[in-house]
């Protein structure tokens, strides 16, 4: 290869990584962003703190839904308590719930306490095809706990396939121990 060339193609490298931790910087400003709101509005009535994260990490983040769940005191069932989408308001109306260890990421989660990926919802064993969500095509789920105890679970789907990686573990996991604090203060 000529020096031209070699030059070049390290060029398109460096501009590819450039990119990408753009895109990581960008997500943890808003992780941070969301967490800071939650904080600074905590005095809030907690459902509208809750409406209102799934609705600034919809945005701010690029999200199709967002679901914030809530455990049941019986801790059987993971309950539905806020979310961004249209689909998902509608669900909020059937006052929809998940079975704790029954079909579906959000079930799995609330019950393994692990953060869950479904790279491509059509193959995924454990995703469950929901007719109110009917774009996604990928989706991460996360624990919400109060110490070792999940409370909760954050949900999060795309319309694009292969939109969560591991490393979106994090920044979502910094909004999820803030909605921690918000869904144990309900419980309070």
């Amino acid at each position: 290869l000529s020096l031209e060339s070699q030059v070049r193609a390290r060029t398109d490298e460096l501009r590819a990584l450039n990119e990408e931790l753009l895109v990581k910087t960008t997500k943890l400003q808003a992780a941070s962003d969301i967490s800071w709101d939650l904080m600074n509005n905590s005095m809030g009535e907690d459902v509208d703190l809750l409406a209102r994260a799934a609705k600034l990490m919809s945005e701010r983040l690029g999200y199709y839904h967002v679901g914030i769940f809530a455990i049941d005191a019986s801790r059987g069932f993971a309950v539905l308590r806020a979310t961004n989408s249209t689909g998902g308001q509608e669900m909020l109306a059937k006052r929809h719930q998940l079975k704790i260890g029954g079909t579906g990421i959000v079930s799995y989660v609330s019950q393994s306490g692990r953060p869950r990926i479904a790279l491509d919802t059509g193959a995924d064993a454990v995703f469950f095809n929901n007719p109110f969500l009917p774009d996604t095509r990928s989706e991460i789920s996360l624990p919400i706990k109060f110490g070792n105890t999940v409370i909760g679970v954050l949900d999060v789907q795309s319309t694009l396939p292969a939109a969560f990686q591991e490393e979106d573990i994090n920044p979502l996991m910094t909004i999820a121990n803030q909605l921690a604090l918000v869904l144990q203060k309900s419980d309070d």
